[in-house]
């Protein structure tokens, strides 16, 4: 009986995580979405093509990310061709003023990690890096397997003379860090 009463309560536990990591993924996507429309309304009165572009690429960004389950992982492998559609997305957008260098090890492709996760931190280093520098920059993603561990890692090229800072609610790096805490 006492096996059994852990067993539940364990059950529970893991119920629990899952709406957890649920919630915290509807708050993902519609951010994002939010964002990508604020872009296609701008690009509307400067380059309706552009607009109709990354309308399209929007679609395909969410036709591909409906398949991923909130509970389930993905490979880094599926989780960076994610980023590399939102890339092309923002790339409509930017032009040559976004670069990005992506550096994965092969070891680190197979890795296992709950989807979404590199989407916001990229998204950040857009929207308050890249965005704020009127020459563009480089978005640099790195996925590294060592041992046991995988470390991820997302940098951006910044102001040097430290503009403004972000006006953002800080909800795509609470989102990241709640997920994977859960």
């Amino acid at each position: 009986r006492a096996r059994g009463l852990e067993r539940r309560e364990l059950e529970l536990k893991l119920l629990a995580q899952d709406a957890e990591l649920r919630m915290l993924r509807t708050q993902v996507d519609p951010h994002f979405l939010f964002n990508s429309l604020n872009s296609i309304s701008a690009l509307t009165a400067i380059d309706a093509g552009a607009a109709r572009d990354m309308t399209l690429q929007l679609a395909g960004f969410f036709r591909h990310t409906l398949g991923l389950e909130a509970h389930r992982k993905v490979t880094v492998a599926q989780e960076v061709e994610l980023v590399e559609r939102f890339v092309a997305i923002e790339g409509v957008r930017f032009g040559p003023r976004l670069g990005v260098e992506r550096h994965v090890d092969e070891q680190a492709e197979a890795c296992l990690l709950p989807p979404m996760i590199l989407q916001p931190l990229v998204e950040n280093a857009v929207k308050h890096g890249i965005g704020q520098l009127p020459q563009g920059g480089v978005v640099r993603v790195h996925a590294v397997r060592a041992g046991s561990q995988l470390k991820l890692r997302v940098e951006n090229d910044v102001d040097p003379d430290g503009g403004a800072p972000g006006k953002g609610g800080g909800v795509g790096l609470a989102n990241v860090r709640q997920r994977l805490h859960a």
